[in-house]
């Protein structure tokens, strides 16, 4: 696993992304909105133990550049959700009239946007649909692996699975445990792409072919073409 990812400076999008690919694009978590359990897209999000500040709600994803641009500001590709948030009180809106209930997750993956990114992923993943899956050290729930992947900036577990394993998991609705094995990174054993979910950020991170990322940022999901000097967000 020596030398996957990229040497740079200190939480770069090469800090969690290899070289060698022909784009990259950033894919930012959602804002959500509290919404009636009907509606198209939405998800139950149940409420954390320690999180007192709501109840499980039904919600749907918001993205980044509709809050943006309810706030008279523009979504880019280094912008961070706390810069386009508008009124607020933490992670929650300050009012029930905006286009947000609450704040992007980090270190996650949504249901509605993996069904649609692993679709994606599918016609660019081998015929014999393995992958290796990673998580960052610090916050695994310990898998029982002995490969270790290092990197300038984090060391992650890694295992062996099969993509649709990977799919299906990432599209089930949300629970603890859904949450606690979400991979950090996955890479198919063709190498034909490279995704990254920040740990300790709003955002995934996409590497792949130029045809490949140019589907991505025509097929309606939200993403950003970056480069691996970029500052990851």
């Amino acid at each position: 696993m020596h030398g996957l990812v990229v040497p740079g400076p200190s939480w770069a999008v090469g800090d969690c992304l290899p070289e060698g690919f022909e784009a990259y694009v950033r894919l930012p978590n959602p804002f959500w909105k509290i919404v009636p359990a009907q509606t198209e897209t939405a998800i139950l999000h149940r409420a954390d133990s320690g999180d007192i500040s709501r109840e499980d709600a039904w919600a749907k994803p918001v993205p980044c550049s509709a809050v943006a641009e309810e706030n008279g500001l523009r979504m880019t590709h280094e912008s961070r959700w706390g810069q386009i948030r508008g009124p607020h009180d933490g992670h929650l809106a300050a009012s029930p009239d905006q286009a947000w209930s609450w704040a992007p997750h980090e270190c996650d993956l949504d249901p509605v946007r993996a069904e649609r990114l692993f679709a994606l992923l599918a016609s660019e993943t081998g015929p014999s649909d393995r992958c290796l899956c990673g998580q960052w050290e610090g916050g695994s729930s310990g898998w029982d692996t002995d490969v270790l992947l290092v990197t300038p900036h984090w060391n992650y577990f890694v295992w062996r699975t099969r993509f649709r394993d990977v799919a299906e998991w990432l599209q089930q609705p949300y629970s603890y445990e859904r949450h606690l094995h979400v991979p950090h990174v996955v890479w198919p054993a063709d190498r034909r792409w490279f995704l990254a979910t920040l740990y300790s950020g709003c955002s995934n991170y996409l590497a792949g072919s130029r045809p490949l990322i140019d589907t991505v940022l025509a097929s309606g999901l939200e993403a950003y073409e970056v480069r691996l000097a970029d500052e990851a967000c």
